[in-house]
């Protein structure tokens, strides 16, 4: 089942003196329970694509479609974006508020998730005594809370130092697979595209086409920190290297 499909989407950006045409004909898609990464130059269009799913602006010509029957989406950003003076228990509660979602069903999905995560003993805690780590942690069950069909993570562990972006990268690929959610992410970090994805989307330079869908094929190892250690990697590092820099040209 495809959860997500663009199809010969275009976009341009209107001014008074200008246009500019983040996208022509660019075609992808997700499907159920796949985990799907977009890679490209910076610049290229991928916070344009994330905005079309969301249905925050629209396509100047082609077809976006999600399957979800209610259309669902979870978004994770590059920050976590919790509330410093809500515990954590209320911060996960926030899109179920936003959404007037608050049932008794619902509010008990949202607890056995914090349960299920290791966060039921810090639920009355606040986001500033959490590790960087368990803050992301907290983002992410907090859009899981909303039980959304499609997850977008928007570069979600930028911020993070390079250890704490390892661990965190597993801690959120095995919630993802547990939960059994499809997902796409956007990054600039090609090992962080590898590790987790099972397919690659690589982008042109502006305006943003497809030039390459690469399949990882390293389902078999658990976790992203497992799939680094795989003989291929450094492999398909070098090859999505190369084909990132022809992009750029």
């Amino acid at each position: 089942m495809t959860v997500l499909q663009f199809e010969n989407v275009s976009k341009i950006f209107y001014t008074k003196t200008q246009q500019t045409t983040a996208l022509q004909n660019l075609s992808f898609c997700v499907n159920k329970g796949e985990f799907v990464a977009l890679v490209g130059p910076s610049g290229c269009g991928k916070t344009t694509i994330l905005s079309l799913v969301c249905q925050l602006i629209q396509p100047t010509s082609g077809k976006v479609t999600l399957a979800s029957p209610n259309g669902a989406v979870g978004y994770m950003l590059q920050k976590d974006g919790l509330f410093e003076w809500r515990t954590i228990e209320k911060n996960i509660r926030l899109g179920l508020e936003i959404q007037h979602k608050l049932t008794k069903e619902n509010l008990d999905f949202a607890s056995s998730l914090l349960r299920k995560y290791g966060l039921e003993e810090f639920k009355r805690h606040y986001p500033q005594q959490l590790s960087g780590g368990m803050r992301q942690r907290t983002a992410l069950i907090r859009t899981l809370a909303t039980n959304p069909e499609l997850l977008l993570l928007d570069e979600p562990f930028s911020a993070l130092d390079f250890q704490t972006r390892l661990e965190v990268c597993d801690d959120v690929y095995s919630i993802i697979k547990r939960e059994n959610k499809t997902a796409l992410l956007v990054t600039h970090d090609i090992s962080e595209a590898i590790s987790m994805a099972d397919r690659i989307v690589v982008l042109t330079k502006r305006p943003a086409r497809v030039l390459l869908q690469h399949e990882t094929h390293l389902q078999k190892y658990k976790t992203p920190l497992e799939r680094r250690e795989s003989p291929t990697f450094a492999k398909q590092f070098e090859l999505l290297h190369r084909v990132l820099e022809e992009a750029k040209s």
